[in-house]
């Protein structure tokens, strides 16, 4: 990299240092927050109001332990939410992908004349604000289902259309239709041509359309929040935790349950970074 700065002009290499200068500051601003909010979670409750930016005095690592006793909502403790989150958070994302799946799969691959006004129905739902279907929502959920159970809250992730809805399609789209063709020659019905020779073939975007539900089902605090009052998960509690408690008390404990938080989704986006950005991008140009 160095002998490649050395033979750039010296406009570009003023460019250069400028683009650096403007990502390394714009970097800085996104990994601070997350390194006070660590060294925050290290302190006593008296050392964070002391000194709020200054480094523990003892970094007190048992703040994590106590954390998983002392987070409570609703009798739950912290393990118990984090259980709760991931009993969601997987069970909502297969869900809401294989759900995706089957509908992109018919509106792409079974055109009738009501596909395009099924895709454009798709387009203008995500363009509708959250707030303009929410009372809606909450009135089937609440009044009419009356659905207080994870069970049940599954049914609000099996929508079928969305951003995975649109990946997919794309994808789906340029499969070519030959494969199912060969399928139905060997007497495969459409259940086994889909389930057998297409899916497999759009695995690689399933998976990273599922990590992103992942990510996105683990953060999302509103659906339990308004539907799963007796369940809280481990973004409710956090969420919950900051409103009831004084501003001088648990702090520290408040900042290990962030952390703990942030900790799973960092390290499944980290990982699998690349495969979200190859497939999803190739699914949608493609389609």
């Amino acid at each position: 990299m160095i002998k490649a700065f050395k033979k750039l002009t010296l406009a570009q290499k003023i460019v250069f240092t400028f683009v650096f200068i403007l990502f390394s500051v714009y970097a800085i601003s996104i990994i601070a927050p997350f390194v006070w909010a660590f060294l925050s979670s290290l302190k006593t409750d008296d050392e964070y109001y002391e000194k709020v930016f200054a480094l523990p005095k003892q970094w007190l690592f048992s703040n994590y332990v106590t954390a998983f006793t002392e987070f409570k909502i609703k009798k739950t403790s912290m393990l118990g939410m984090i259980g709760n989150s991931l009993w969601l958070t997987f069970s909502g994302t297969f869900v809401a992908v294989m759900v995706s799946s089957a509908t992109a799969y018919i509106v792409a691959k079974y055109p009738f004349w009501g596909t395009k006004i099924i895709y454009r129905v798709a387009i203008f739902t995500m363009i509708i604000p959250i707030v303009g279907n929410l009372p809606a929502m909450y009135k089937l959920v609440v009044a009419d289902l009356q659905f207080n159970n994870p069970i049940g809250i599954l049914a609000l992730y099996a929508g079928g259309f969305g951003f995975n809805f649109i990946i997919l399609h794309g994808f789906y789209r340029s499969v070519s239709w030959s494969y199912a063709e060969a399928g139905f020659v060997d007497g495969a019905t459409d259940w086994k041509v889909y389930w057998r020779i297409i899916l497999p073939q759009a695995l690689p975007a399933i998976v990273s359309i599922s990590i992103l539900s992942c990510i996105g089902i683990w953060n999302d605090y509103m659906t339990p929040f308004l539907y799963l009052k007796d369940h809280p998960t481990l973004a409710l509690g956090i969420y919950q935790f900051d409103i009831i408690q004084t501003y001088r008390s648990n702090v520290p404990i408040y900042y290990c349950a962030i952390i703990m938080s942030i900790l799973p989704i960092l390290i499944l986006f980290c990982c699998f970074q690349e495969t979200i950005m190859e497939n999803t991008v190739a699914g949608g140009l493609k389609g």
